[in-house]
């Protein structure tokens, strides 16, 4: 899928957390022409709130794209940093994403990082090949999201899969009541 580079830096004094997007190197290649338009997702862990996202600009028809660009989080403290795992908090997932001119922005890869593995004030490179998924650790490393039961079913008929959402169950509480809105995609 192709490996991204990129640093991290968490200035202590400021409470803020800076990601520098560097480059990625043999992305997969994702449009007809053989390229792709990388562009780079960032999530702050946990939470779906948009003030956790950020994202790079896009560069167009490229599988080794640079874009030596510096997302920075604000308010980000100690206590946020040391969260024990990467899905509870204290993690970054980074997504690369293609973005296509009809706004179907497809996935490429994924990596995350814990937050603990930095020093304050000292600025750690990472060099890491992306991911499809990134594993679940079931040594209780990880909090459980819930659980989702799904029908698959492929028709000849009409040359399709047909997928049949059920229900979830125990899905982690997004919302500050407690309760979530969910939906599937």
């Amino acid at each position: 899928l192709g490996a991204l580079e990129f640093s991290l830096l968490y200035d202590q004094e400021n409470s803020s957390l800076h990601c520098t997007l560097l480059k990625a190197k043999g992305l997969k290649p994702m449009d007809s022409n053989g390229l792709a338009d990388p562009y780079v997702k960032l999530h702050l862990l946990p939470g779906a709130s948009k003030s956790n996202k950020l994202r790079t600009k896009t560069l167009r028809n490229t599988r080794n794209p640079v874009w030596n660009e510096t997302l920075v989080y604000h308010g980000i403290t100690d206590e946020d940093m040391q969260r024990k795992t990467l899905r509870q908090a204290g993690g970054l997932g980074i997504s690369v994403c293609d973005e296509d001119k009809f706004g179907h922005n497809e996935f490429i890869g994924e990596t995350r990082v814990s937050l603990k593995k930095l020093k304050a004030n000292q600025k750690k490179n990472f060099n890491i090949c992306l991911e499809r998924v990134i594993p679940v650790d079931r040594g209780g490393d990880v909090e459980e999201r819930g659980k989702i039961l799904v029908s698959l079913m492929y028709s000849t008929q009409q040359g399709g899969l047909i997928v049949g959402i059920v229900r979830c169950v125990h899905l982690a509480a997004m919302d500050a009541n407690g309760y979530s809105d969910p939906f599937v995609k």
